[in-house]
């Protein structure tokens, strides 16, 4: 890993390959609680070509009244 820092609720971790960015602790306009994921691939990587496989953001979402 390149860098990591923990700011604010933001996880933010440089790899070689991309970024990724944890947020924590959100919440959606109903008030549900949320984190949610985001990876960037590097596009400055000279003769590499770097594809994310998956999709760009990524939430949790706690549901309420959900029974098991």
């Amino acid at each position: 890993m390149k860098t990591m820092s923990l700011k604010n609720g933001l996880l933010h971790v440089e790899t070689p390959l991309g970024v990724i960015n944890i947020r924590a602790g959100l919440t959606d306009s109903t008030g549900r609680r949320v984190d949610s994921i985001t990876v960037t691939p590097d596009e400055i990587t000279g003769d590499r070509k770097i594809v994310r496989r998956g999709y760009y953001n990524t939430r949790m979402v706690e549901l309420k009244g959900v029974r098991v």
